[in-house]
């Protein structure tokens, strides 16, 4: 589901002493949390997975016309996975077996297509998932209503399909076109429904997964008879409007993400019992807006983060970083099909491209989703070669995974409660995180995501060297404390924006919670075009701009410039002068510095890309870090991460091919080759033996430097550092 970014209320150093042999980092402790219920050991290893996407209509005379579970398992198997996702129902819940809760589809004719495929995956020693969708094609009364599209007759009951049962509601089923979502409202009888089928499959199959799909797409501001009463009640008035729900915002989101964390909850709950593993939608919280529902009351009841790619070509590596920070196990989705095509495979080297992305940050699970089998049951032999040959690439120096963690120094922050609270649901603060995400890549900066409400004190901020805040308005009182006492002690923190000027639970407070830490005071804002002091004369900007007074050192102010607007009439404004408001402030703080960017700069850059901007970003950073943990000189579309293999003494430098033909994402058919990629760390160990996984390469110590020289790199490479063994 391809979710744009948008307002609710507006759509519905590697240092010596760091990697010294006898003085390697502690793991981060959202690594260490991992839950242990009920946790297998096929899901902290390297894995395939292919999400066997089995559509077909509630009226096809095509369905299943080619069924053979012999043929599908040869076709599975053959891709090399090792877990496979079976549908249990299509994407209307109309079954794939005999249910009695459920109707089946007659064109299996009573045959039970979900058996089937799971006694022969199994005997071939497959995993096994097994699938349904929240989506509903019997019951319109059960249908979401957006505010304001009440009278859309698309909520309404559609014609009944030749095989419908008129007098019975459980079999009233629709004709509903391909590619038509029918949203049930999260508190209607539908809940019950989709527990009552949940049970049903796992008693009878036992599968080793159990996933409940497009639970997590209902962005909707609901106002169906199952959810009215309550949203008149937190509003105070049976006038509901977009603008009294933003007055109630805090109470609304509250109440819409525990409504959706309960049935999770409860469903995941019924599967602990049975000792199967709960692989529910949780999409992606970095692009996903709270008024989904999805939120950090999912995440007990998670026993791994599934997450699909689509087509940004960072959300990969971005996803795999916040699910790493989660501490579950990383399964990514790459939509295997071209957009606007069901069954045509992407490109080759699209696959390439997000398994690259993938092993260099540590994700534990690749595979394909979107409209995979043909309604008939066949496949497209094209993707599934694709797919094959990406496994098989995602599958190669596996070993590089094993118990490795990354030693990254840069932390960017993500903070649930920002995402929850922030502004009626604006995403603002994602873009932010987006944009710093982009530079830190570019600038061959490894960083790690922070989840804020994970940090218990400034010990787990430690490793890093550098702390971002981006634009992290919302924050408790104990991870203030945290990061004020990492300071205090000698960190160093970058602060954009908002940041603590509301508390955990969505309240604005008087002034910075950081005033002290970071030497500002806040006296309102500005949001609109205007310009930045920098060395070369004053450079254009534009976002939202917090107006703040300081005693601690201004390094670039605002610019004002000419009120009459910009002559071509878009975001180019005359500057006239430098104004007393800063925009770059310095404030040494105990053993530490805080640097105070007083504007959207990561927003700007996320949605803009300009050159100076990055610049101006890359600026601030390399005046924060006491040293870079690693100097690597290549193109900005290699990404560079750093891992450590503690039991095995390794240092693993990963590079990651992203430089593409064309520049569409949607067209990669190429990946371009770079070539000679210089890297200088400190030396880890006094004598390093090193070698390089893709690549020939050259390497050598000067001083107390490590340098390497990677010949080339096609797609990714791996530099692997550990104590010469003589």
């Amino acid at each position: 589901m391809n979710l744009t970014r948008r307002t609710f209320l507006k759509s519905a150093s590697l240092g010596p002493a760091c990697l010294g042999a006898a003085n390697l980092p502690p793991v981060f402790g959202a690594q260490s949390e991992r839950k242990e219920t009920p946790v297998k050991d096929w899901l902290k290893r390297r894995g395939r997975i292919y999400w066997y996407d089995q559509y077909a209509l509630n009226e096809q005379d095509a369905a299943f016309a080619k069924y053979d579970p012999d043929r599908i398992t040869e076709e599975l198997a053959g891709t090399g996975a090792d877990i496979i996702v079976v549908y249990a129902a299509n994407q209307f819940s109309i079954a794939y077996y005999p249910s009695k809760v459920w109707p089946q589809h007659p064109n299996l004719r009573g045959r039970d297509y979900v058996g089937d495929l799971i006694t022969r995956l199994r005997a071939r020693g497959k995993k096994v998932v097994t699938y349904i969708n929240w989506l509903e094609s019997r019951h319109p009364e059960w249908n979401t209503i957006p505010l304001g599209n009440e009278n859309n007759p698309d909520h309404k009951e559609m014609p009944l399909v030749s095989w419908a049962d008129p007098n019975d509601p459980d079999k009233r089923v629709q004709r509903v076109p391909g590619g038509r979502w029918r949203f049930p409202c999260i508190n209607s009888p539908r809940r019950q429904q989709v527990l009552a089928v949940a049970r049903e499959i796992v008693e009878r199959y036992r599968p080793d997964g159990f996933h409940l799909d497009m639970f997590h797409a209902n962005g909707a501001l609901c106002v169906c008879q199952y959810c009215r009463p309550e949203v008149e009640r937190i509003c105070g008035t049976k006038e509901i409007t977009h603008q009294a729900v933003a007055a109630h915002w805090r109470e609304y989101i509250d109440w819409k993400c525990q409504r959706s964390a309960s049935l999770i909850a409860e469903l995941t709950a019924m599967l602990h019992e049975r000792g199967i593993l709960a692989c529910h939608n949780a999409a992606f919280p970095l692009h996903l807006p709270s008024i989904y529902g999805v939120g950090e009351e999912w995440m007990p009841h998670l026993d791994v983060y599934v997450s699909e790619i689509f087509s940004n070509l960072y959300m990969p590596s971005t996803t795999v970083r916040l699910q790493r920070a989660l501490g579950l196990p990383s399964w990514e989705l790459l939509t295997s099909t071209a957009p606007n095509y069901a069954h045509l495979s992407v490109p080759a080297a699209w696959w390439r491209m997000s398994a690259a992305t993938c092993k260099a940050n540590g994700g534990e699970v690749l595979g394909p989703c979107g409209v995979g089998a043909y309604p008939d049951t066949t496949s497209s032999r094209l993707l599934l070669d694709t797919v094959k040959s990406g496994f098989d690439f995602f599958m190669q120096d596996a070993d590089l995974a094993e118990g490795a963690v990354s030693i990254a120094k840069v932390g960017l922050v993500f903070s649930w409660a920002t995402r929850k609270y922030f502004k009626e649901g604006a995403m603002n603060w994602s873009e932010e995180i987006d944009g710093w995400s982009r530079l830190l890549i570019g600038e061959h900066l490894p960083f790690d995501l922070i989840v804020a409400e994970k940090v218990a004190s400034a010990a787990d901020l430690s490793r890093h060297d550098l702390v971002i805040l981006p634009n992290t308005a919302n924050m408790s009182d104990a991870f203030g404390s945290a990061i004020t006492e990492y300071v205090r002690s000698g960190g160093r923190v970058l602060a954009v924006g908002e940041t603590s000027l509301f508390d955990e639970k969505g309240h604005k407070r008087t002034d910075f919670a950081l005033k002290e830490l970071l030497g500002v005071s806040s006296k309102g804002s500005f949001e609109g075009n205007f310009a930045i002091e920098r060395p070369g004369g004053p450079e254009p900007a534009t976002g939202i701009l917090q107006h703040v007074v300081t005693s601690a050192k201004v390094v670039a102010r605002h610019v004002s410039v000419d009120p009459a607007g910009s002559v071509s009439g878009t975001r180019d404004p005359l500057p006239i002068k430098p104004t007393e408001w800063p925009v770059v402030v310095v404030n040494t703080f105990g053993k530490g510095q805080a640097v105070y960017v007083g504007f959207d700069v990561g927003r700007m850059y996320a949605n803009q890309s300009l050159p100076h901007i990055a610049s101006f970003m890359a600026d601030v950073v390399n005046s924060t870090l006491p040293d870079r943990q690693i100097v690597v000189k290549a193109p900005r579309s290699i990404e560079v991460t750093v891992f450590q293999q503690q039991a095995r003494r390794r240092i693993i430098i990963h590079l990651a091919d992203m430089t593409q033909s064309p520049a569409d994402m949607t067209r990669i058919t190429e990946i371009i080759p770079v070539h000679d990629i210089e890297v200088t760390i400190p030396a880890p160990f006094a004598d390093p033996k090193v070698s390089c996984r893709g690549s020939e390469f050259s390497s050598g110590v000067d001083g107390d430097r490590l340098r390497i020289h990677v010949s080339k790199v096609d797609s990714y490479a791996a530099v692997v550092i550990e104590p010469n063994a003589k």
